[in-house]
């Protein structure tokens, strides 16, 4: 009894430890009926012990259960974790892929507000230029000029009486260095904003042969038709190009005149009519504009000239009688004017 209760746990101890009135029972029972009680007490105990041995696997089963659980909520916390993770990333993204996309389209707006902008200014500094080259190409101008010349002329003469013949040429420059210029022009039908045609009247004066042979023809004009085309070379400049060609009106005076009357008094039969002839010529220069209806412009100019003074054949008191004269020269000049535009 004693080697079965020492071998006892301390619970089982004292539940087999008998009572004062449990022993005494006891003791008066026969020995055959205790060893029975030890043989249930032992299987009783070892009953209790697979019960708590199963009790106890089965806590630890539970307890792996558990852990196994907390095993999975830990790692179902975890994907959650890291699927929050990815969808705040791609949220991120999206919301950096949208300002992208906004910041894009405020570019293009503004880039397109910018543009339209330009072409506004653009516009607008095209008509300031159009109504410029409006002002500047008026329907009508006229202008005024100066012209600082010289030229290379030859006088052509020959007079013959029968067979007798005089050789009367002779060379020559101009007397005077100068001559005024009035014209008026309009632009032309082929290109208005660029081209211009005209006319005017160039006057000479008393026009004569200078140097060592001087001889005065008399009083020189020139009608004429012009052209010019312009080039902008700045924004007030522009490059010219013209030509000019007409008509040369020659009024005798001084020497020539003097010539005709003693040809009239040697019943020659010449006339004291103006002589005509015509010219031609070529022109660069530039022009520059001061206002809305001012412009100043200068010219180099070069043209060739032809007169016929005379040209007259018949019989005089049984003689023949052939005079022909006619001058031809170069001129070359400068011009300086200004233009009204109307």
């Amino acid at each position: 009894m004693m080697l079965l209760c020492s071998a006892l746990p301390p619970q089982a101890q004292a539940q087999t430890k008998p009572q004062p009135k449990a022993q005494a029972k006891a003791k008066a029972k026969p020995k055959g009926k205790g060893k029975k009680t030890r043989a249930q007490l032992k299987a009783e105990e070892e009953a209790r012990a697979a019960e708590k041995a199963k009790a106890e696997a089965e806590a630890k089963a539970a307890e792996e259960a558990k852990a196994a659980e907390r095993a999975r909520a830990a790692e179902r916390a975890r994907e959650e974790d890291k699927s929050k993770a990815e969808e705040r990333a791609r949220a991120k993204e999206r919301a950096e892929e949208q300002a992208k996309a906004e910041a894009r389209a405020r570019e293009r707006v503004k880039a397109q507000e910018q543009e339209r902008a330009a072409r506004e200014k653009e516009k607008a500094e095209e008509l300031a230029r159009a109504k410029a080259q409006e002002r500047l190409w008026a329907p009508m101008r006229i202008g005024l000029g100066v012209d600082l010349f010289t030229e290379d002329s030859r006088l052509t003469g020959r007079q013959s009486i029968n067979s007798a013949s005089s050789d009367e040429s002779f060379n020559y420059s101009s007397a005077s260095l100068l001559s005024a210029t009035l014209s008026v022009s309009f632009p032309a039908p082929v290109s208005p904003h660029r081209a211009r045609v005209g006319g005017g009247v160039r006057v000479f004066g008393n026009y004569g042969a200078g140097g060592d042979r001087q001889f005065g023809f008399g009083v020189l004009n020139q009608l004429f038709a012009s052209g010019e085309y312009g080039v902008p070379v700045a924004q007030k400049m522009e490059a010219l190009f013209g030509a000019r060609g007409g008509v040369a009106l020659l009024i005798p005076g001084r020497e020539f005149a003097q010539e005709i009357d003693r040809l009239q008094e040697q019943g020659v039969d010449v006339w004291s009519v103006p002589r005509v002839g015509w010219f031609g010529g070529l022109s660069v220069g530039a022009r520059r504009r001061m206002g809305d209806h001012i412009l100043l412009r200068a010219d180099l100019a070069g043209q060739l000239e032809q007169l016929y003074l005379f040209y007259t054949g018949q019989e005089i008191n049984g003689l023949e009688f052939d005079k022909d004269w006619s001058t031809f020269g170069l001129r070359m000049g400068l011009t300086l004017g200004i233009e009204f535009a109307l």
